[in-house]
């Protein structure tokens, strides 16, 4: 087995973040008689995607994010809201929605039955991924689940990943794979802190070149116990 330990990130990877946040965005906004549609929604994406890409560069916080991404989604509908309070209401609603993807639970347990130590690397809100690997059941399966605003560093940081090499019991970093579906966090992290890297997603190539790309879980496994 060439890996006995694997840092899995949580959404987009084993978590559908974009099926909750979808259910979470339309259920407060609706809360607020807000009208919106498909339209509206993919735009709060996009907002929202470029906001976590500041939070990696250290250019936003991401207290700032909650707010900020209504703030100019409503300025460009070109209406008054109370963007604090419809962040602070998505945010409850997606905490309670810990939507797997088909087959995530089952890899993590094969792994673990093949004597893979298991931990989760996350830039998400603390209590918000407690919440949702509590409602998927990925809580009984993580060693440990190591959180950016927990540890005061984020992926990709290398002062982050120094940290987990700290808390985990295997210090052979040719043992050590990270597997993810961001470039610029999950596999630019991994590159940063000098371990292997498995970009893990159905969509283009990264440019920072990982060390393998992953289309299916069964790809992932191959992978872990080659």
């Amino acid at each position: 087995m060439k890996y006995t330990t694997a840092l899995f990130d949580l959404d987009g990877t084993l978590l559908d973040f974009a099926s909750a946040e979808k259910q979470g965005f339309f259920a407060a906004m609706e809360k607020h008689g807000i009208p919106c549609d498909i339209n509206v929604y993919e735009r709060y994406s996009a907002i929202n995607d470029s906001l976590w890409k500041a939070f990696e560069r250290k250019e936003i916080t991401k207290e700032e994010i909650g707010t900020k991404r209504y703030e100019i989604l409503f300025e460009e509908m070109n209406i008054t809201a109370d963007a604090q309070q419809v962040g602070k209401d998505y945010k409850a609603r997606l905490a309670g929605m810990g939507i797997l993807y088909d087959g995530a639970l089952e890899l993590c347990e094969r792994l673990i039955s093949k004597g893979v130590k298991l931990y989760a690397v996350t830039n998400g809100t603390a209590h918000i991924q407690a919440n949702r690997m509590a409602v998927s059941g990925l809580d009984k399966v993580f060693i440990k689940t190591f959180v950016s605003e927990e540890i005061g560093f984020r992926k990709p940081d290398k002062e982050y990943f120094d940290y987990v090499f700290e808390n985990i019991e295997e210090k052979d970093k040719s043992k050590i794979l990270i597997i993810g579906d961001s470039p610029t966090s999950d596999i630019k992290g991994g590159i940063n802190a000098g371990i292997d890297t498995c970009y893990y997603a159905n969509k283009p190539h990264p440019d920072n070149n990982p060390t393998y790309v992953a289309g299916s879980y069964e790809d992932v496994e191959k992978i872990i116990l080659q």
